[in-house]
């Protein structure tokens, strides 16, 4: 059996030689690397020729390190398996990850991108159609330690030919944030407007949230004042486009970003002032010690586990009009979550309880939230082959924020229908 730490790293040497290389994210560090977040890898040309560029994240600084292809692919290799027990490839063909058990057995994860899944459908057959992009596959385990203008096909339509799309992508893109200045200055974009290189997928990111976020616009009146406030903001790509989306749309935003990592925030105050906008600022803070008022909108993507739950409460309490939170890591429910009675071979796999542990919590946080008065959507904010982590929940508050008992009583079955007994929203909502 091919050992799944070996075959990842041949796939990231084959990716780089043929140029389908996007992103290598790498996470659960121990021994020397324990203080490490995250460490995420890109290609980058230097003078001297392409590099690998390693970003390692720290709770409150990045530290950027580069590193020729051959000695940064060793190094990778030497961390996967020891120190490192994660890692999430994404090229334009698909998606990668390993994982590490309790054990230290390896597992890896394949994804097919849908479009190179519809590309080979279509050499294979000229009667083939659109198909969904197949669940993860289980390789096996070794032995080592401008306006976007977007088109849908039904079911069963015929792919349109490989020529045809290549030449409905060269067609400009109108996109609904018009004015970039912001991605600019914050290194997205270049000075004609095109992304820079490794930038492409947060550029898409960007405006799929603008495109999220565009209806909550019906819901308000022109030059109307909105509080906002984005929880974890980081750089602020997001915190100064959807800033900037509502001032082209005859509002007046008020944009307080919150970051507790003092040099990402001194340097979006800076951009701030090379834009000259004195409605949109930086704080350092967390979501339960900010202290910011009021609020309208309340945006938290990607807190991790638990504070996805603090940033929820935390808009319920302001009586927040839209809360939007983007969950990541929900850990919590997994040691707790038991099979509902005939649902037993849902469980039967730790890859299956993974998936079930991340769909019971997030649909927890929308019963919840509908409990204390808000309507609520989930839907995708990003595709796949940027990042397995992309969905969102956008709740718009339809009555005074406050307890219904009928369904305060739907949430609690359904929660206990699946043997939880501790869940963080809830815990603070009913305190």
């Amino acid at each position: 059996m091919t050992d799944p730490v070996e075959q990842l790293v041949t796939t990231i040497k084959d990716s780089i030689d043929d140029q389908t290389f996007q992103k290598l994210t790498l996470g659960k560090f121990q021994d020397e690397l324990s203080t490490v977040q995250h460490v995420y890898v890109r290609i980058v040309d230097l003078k001297t020729g392409p590099h690998l560029s390693f970003v390692y994240r720290y709770p409150n600084q990045d530290i950027t390190k580069n590193s020729a292809i051959p000695e940064g692919i060793g190094v990778i290799a030497g961390w996967l398996g020891s120190s490192c027990k994660s890692a999430t490839l994404l090229t334009s063909n698909g998606r990668q990850q390993l994982l590490f058990s309790r054990r230290n057995k390896p597992r890896l994860f394949s994804q097919e991108s849908s479009f190179a899944k519809s590309t080979e459908d279509k050499s294979n057959s000229s009667q083939s159609r659109l198909r969904p992009v197949s669940a993860f596959s289980y390789v096996g385990q070794g032995h080592k330690g401008h306006k976007v203008l977007s088109m849908e096909l039904a079911s069963g339509s015929a792919l349109p030919s490989l020529a045809a799309a290549n030449r409905s992508h060269d067609r400009e893109k109108v996109r609904l944030l018009r004015d970039e200045r912001a991605l600019q200055l914050l290194g997205v974009i270049d000075s004609q407007g095109r992304p820079r290189p490794q930038m492409g997928n947060k550029y898409r990111q960007v405006h799929h949230f603008i495109e999220a976020l565009a209806p909550i616009l019906k819901g308000t009146s022109p030059g109307e004042t909105l509080h906002i406030v984005d929880m974890g903001c980081g750089k602020g790509y997001l915190t100064f486009a959807l800033h900037r989306f509502l001032q082209e749309n005859s509002l007046r935003p008020v944009t307080v970003g919150v970051e507790k990592r003092g040099p990402l925030v001194e340097s979006a105050n800076a951009i701030a002032g090379q834009l000259g906008d004195n409605s949109i600022r930086f704080i350092q803070g967390e979501i339960n010690d900010v202290d910011v008022k009021p609020i309208d909108i309340l945006i938290a993507l990607h807190a991790c586990d638990t504070a996805t739950d603090d940033a929820i409460y935390r808009g319920i309490q302001e009586e927040c009009r839209w809360i939007v939170v983007s969950p990541c890591c929900q850990h919590e429910l997994r040691p707790q979550l038991t099979a509902p009675t005939g649902l037993e071979p849902l469980f039967r796999h730790g890859v299956q309880v993974d998936r079930m542990a991340e769909t019971v919590t997030d649909t927890l946080r929308c019963l919840y939230l509908e409990a204390w008065g808000y309507q609520s959507r989930i839907q995708e904010f990003v595709g796949t082959e940027h990042t397995a982590k992309n969905l969102l929940i956008v709740a718009s508050r339809t009555r005074k924020a406050g307890p219904r008992s009928d369904l305060v009583e739907r949430a609690l079955e359904f929660q206990h229908r699946f043997g939880i007994q501790n869940q963080r929203l809830q815990r603070l909502l009913m305190v």
